[in-house]
């Protein structure tokens, strides 16, 4: 039998930094790149992770969709949160139109594929600030919508390179619990 799968996608606004956190996330990557470059429209990283779930251990493969931020893309969003069982927001949280933004990805990759919040993460994504900084509280309100979604603060420093990593396999073994007790209930239903 084939190791099951969950899809996550990394979702937010043009340039606030998504390549940059997944990179950092899966070790694909362990320093920022100098120039920008923008995702054109999504680049998708596949691996296995290994998960406990109810007492059973077994591997899971893990595909990150790695959208890009430009809505000129919007037309592919449906393809890309199909079957969809998590989803990462990334943003600058010191810019109001990103913050603004995040409803549209929430509409489209929480509320159309009919997530929970529980498999979501928000980044509030600063590249190559003083994590005093990113503490500070300045942080722009967003949308209530993003109230339940638990936060983690990125600024693409060495020093973070572990938190990042554990925060994301923590994030994953929630998603993959969740998907489980859904697979679970649905063949208990067939």
């Amino acid at each position: 039998m084939p190791a099951p799968t969950i899809k996550i996608a990394v979702v937010g606004p043009l340039a606030s930094g998504k390549s940059s956190f997944i990179n950092f996330a899966t070790e694909t990557r362990e320093s920022f790149t100098e120039t920008y470059i923008p995702t054109v429209p999504v680049r998708i990283i596949e691996y296995e992770a290994p998960s406990t779930t109810r007492g059973r251990s077994e591997t899971w493969n893990v595909q990150i969709f790695d959208c890009s931020g430009d809505t000129k893309f919007e037309h592919t969003w449906p393809a890309m949160s199909y079957k969809l069982n998590g989803t990462v927001f990334v943003y600058n949280p010191d810019d109001k139109k990103q913050a603004e933004e995040l409803n549209l990805w929430y509409n489209n990759f929480v509320e159309k594929p009919n997530l929970t919040e529980k498999c979501c993460l928000l980044v509030a994504s600063r590249k190559n600030q003083d994590e005093e900084d990113s503490k500070s509280g300045r942080n722009l309100p967003l949308s209530t919508l993003f109230t339940d979604i638990p936060r983690i603060a990125f600024n693409g420093k060495m020093d973070e390179i572990e938190n990042i990593k554990q925060t994301f396999v923590d994030y994953l073994k929630k998603v993959i619990a969740e998907t489980s007790r859904g697979q679970e209930h649905d063949e208990r239903f067939k």
